[in-house]
């Protein structure tokens, strides 16, 4: 006999059972692995924005090295702000990341409670 929801249907069928601390586990487990890899796909991001700023920091460098000549200065003030919300983001992706680490913490916790429940 179906039940009226049809992801615990589903989930029971995939695990091999239907007591429901079972199905619940499952369920949270599935939770955590995805907050798990969206944390692991934040970090990749943050990297790679932290290579084009480190990249960016080293041709700025190049450039002042030149002198202030009234023509490099706008270029050189896009390029600075370019490099400015390369940063704001990684500022972001952080406080993303780390909310994907929280969420997935609180969900081995259930994780933990609902295999004490056997």
């Amino acid at each position: 006999m179906a039940s009226n929801i049809p992801i615990y249907d589903q989930i029971a069928h995939q695990t091999g059972s239907r007591r429901f601390d079972k199905v619940l586990l499952a369920l949270f487990a599935r939770g955590r692995e995805g907050n798990r890899g969206d944390e692991k796909e934040y970090g990749k991001m943050i990297e790679e924005i932290e290579v084009r700023v480190e990249h960016r920091h080293a041709i700025l460098l190049e450039l002042e090295k030149f002198g202030s000549y009234q023509i490099m200065n706008e270029p050189l003030d896009r390029f600075k702000l370019a490099q400015q919300e390369d940063l704001d983001e990684i500022a972001f992706l952080t406080k993303r990341r780390q909310a994907s680490l929280r969420r997935a913490t609180d969900k081995s916790r259930i994780i933990k409670n609902l295999r004490m429940f056997k």
